[in-house]
């Protein structure tokens, strides 16, 4: 059974576009060489430290990359519900089928630098010894490493059923964008420091003591003991690893079964949005309304969609933390703006998050209800990210005291908003990608990919609200040279930008969705 999930796993990943399989392999083989270099290029008295480090980078990348990716390319415990396997040889067999790609091939190629430093440390009496050892070690560190990635894919994935285990995620993501878009406030000192690092490691920093007991050091512990000609330490420390290795293998087997369970925890009250929204009339009794309210219902209730907006709000306030950091309150101020740049990412496949759904709107199906559905989903997704954006900008303004800055902010943050909205919609029907249906989700990642619609949908956001951002950051940089009326004429010419944006995108999204919308339904069916 191995061998035919292993198959099965090659045949998925051949059907993925090509150019992400040459970009992933590049970018392995590059950090694998990089793995090796940079241990020739250390000093000998910070080689074990520099090498440390790689190997926790390479542990991060394996417990977030999954997380942060579609799993399009992994073989679900789902997909064999229904056949009769044994549920712990099916978990071995999925375990079994994680190493088989480019991700395991370029981890174990990285692991094998422990080779060179164990003969580099080593004397002539224990460099055999030494580099068994290392080889040793390098081969359960690979397993554990992909174990430990199954395993945290697979608890995240059984947390998104709940409250705290969407936050989390949330989390993740928030960080990884706001690492992306302000992170060179850290990692600029971080690297000015590098050249210290490759010559004097950690220093006095307790950094490798707290290492080099977790199962990323134990193989370079046994490496040193070897080589100093202490075999029983050195025993210990692989017999450490081995033990901790078939831990996080069991819990990675038992995880990798089918869930048939609840999909999501049982609410013990209506939310808050539900109320807010039935308590008073606050929608008006027309197509518009229901798709709102319907729209506004699902944001707060879906764990995935609740995930989009919390992310948001999450990269938001990591950008504060950035700004506060570095020292500058002007990217603290930010933060608002932040959430508004991901309403375009967050609603870039509304559809393919909603899978097979769509059919209430082709039974129903005329150009009204097309145009109700899309203006609905516009206004949606403009209120919730909006509030969020608006009340984070204010309270960054108030935190900082960069009221000064409070007009190109907010001038920013509603032309993002309208043309955010108009993207969102228009991607999601012109490159409308089929997930995972809403009741069969499980992980982080299974409401669709949509990598390249994303991407476009991000990249139209932001050049399309280019004249905005140029008045903005006129009256940043310049404010006190320009005319009174400036301001004024800033916040007109956002407010044309987001209307012409919204407009625009809401008039494509229903041509097209009008016209092709039994051809859209079947791609989405294909989940």
């Amino acid at each position: 059974m191995v061998g035919d999930l292993i198959r099965l796993k090659l045949t998925i990943q051949r059907h993925t576009p090509s150019w992400k399989r040459l970009l992933g392999l590049v970018a392995g083989i590059a950090a694998a060489a990089g793995t090796f270099v940079i241990g020739f290029v250390a000093a000998p008295v910070a080689r074990a430290d520099v090498l440390l480090l790689a190997l926790a980078f390479w542990v991060a990348g394996w417990m977030v990359g999954p997380v942060l990716t579609s799993g399009a390319a992994m073989l679900r415990p789902e997909y064999f519900t229904l056949l009769p396997l044994p549920r712990r040889r099916l978990g071995a067999g999925l375990l079994a089928s994680a190493f088989v790609g480019v991700g395991g091939a370029v981890t174990a190629i990285a692991a094998l630098a422990l080779i060179p430093y164990a003969l580099a440390t080593a004397t002539d009496a224990t460099a055999i010894a030494s580099a068994v050892t290392a080889l040793v070690g390098a081969v359960l560190l690979v397993v554990f490493v992909v174990a430990l990635s199954r395993t945290v894919y697979a608890l995240l994935g059984a947390a998104m059923r709940t409250h705290l285990g969407v936050e989390l995620a949330a989390v993740q993501y928030g960080l990884l964008l706001s690492s992306m878009v302000a992170g060179w406030v850290v990692v600029r000192p971080a690297l000015n420091s590098v050249p210290v690092f490759l010559r004097e490691g950690f220093g006095s920093v307790p950094a490798r003591g707290a290492l080099e007991w977790t199962p990323i050091g134990l193989p370079v512990r046994a490496i040193d003991a070897m080589a100093a000609g202490q075999p029983l330490p050195a025993l210990g420390s692989i017999l450490l690893l081995a033990a901790v290795t078939a831990a996080v293998t069991l819990a990675a087997i038992a995880l990798l079964t089918p869930h048939v369970g609840d999909r999501t925890v049982r609410r013990r009250r209506r939310p808050w949005g539900s109320r807010a929204l039935t308590r008073a009339r606050l929608l008006p009794t027309s197509p518009l309304g229901a798709v709102v309210g319907k729209e506004l219902r699902t944001w707060w209730r879906d764990p995935w969609r609740s995930l989009e907006i919390r992310s948001a709000m999450w990269f938001g306030v990591f950008i504060a933390v950035y700004g506060a950091i570095a020292g500058l309150p002007e990217i603290a101020g930010l933060a608002g703006v932040a959430v508004a740049l991901t309403v375009a990412l967050s609603g870039a496949n509304l559809y393919g998050q909603d899978g097979t759904a769509l059919w209430q709107l082709v039974v129903a199906e005329s150009r009204d209800a097309v145009r109700a559905d899309i203006r609905g989903r516009q206004l949606a997704i403009t209120v919730l990210f909006g509030l969020s954006g608006i009340i984070l900008s204010l309270a960054m303004m108030t935190v900082t005291g960069i009221f000064d800055y409070a007009v190109p902010i907010l001038a920013v943050l509603i032309a993002l908003l309208g043309v955010g909205c108009g993207t969102a919609v228009a991607m999601s029907v012109l490159g409308a990608t089929p997930g995972v249906d809403p009741h069969k989700r499980v992980n982080a990642t299974d409401a669709g990919e949509n990598t390249a619609g994303i991407f476009a949908a991000f990249q139209i956001q932001l050049w399309a609200t280019a004249p905005t951002s140029a008045m903005a950051a006129a009256l940043t940089f310049a404010g006190d040279s320009l005319p009174g009326w400036f301001p004024a004429a800033t916040f007109a010419v956002a407010l044309v930008n987001a209307i012409a944006g919204a407009c625009l995108g809401g008039a494509i999204a229903t041509r097209r969705l009008a016209t092709r919308l039994p051809e859209t339904f079947a791609k989405l069916r294909q989940s």
